[in-house]
């Protein structure tokens, strides 16, 4: 019977540390987020606002999918 128990409380603890770590990983990703939204990275000048502050970023991509879309080979 205190082996059972043991091994539960065993069990239990690492459940908590790996369910502690995955939140400290989350929370780094949110804060990573935030700091490259800030930095004006992809989401702040590129695509958020429909490329606007990025030098026709917008038109670049739409060239690209129009170029592929004439490569492809119709049936």
């Amino acid at each position: 019977m205190n082996a059972t128990t043991n091994t539960n409380q065993r069990l239990t603890t690492i459940l908590l540390v790996l369910l502690i770590l995955l939140l400290i990983l989350l929370v780094i990703g949110i804060v990573v987020v935030f700091v490259m939204m800030g930095m004006g990275g992809m989401m702040n000048g590129g695509m958020m606002n429909g490329g606007v502050m990025n030098g026709g970023m917008m038109n670049d991509m739409i060239d690209a999918c129009t170029s592929m879309m004439q490569n492809f080979q119709s049936p």
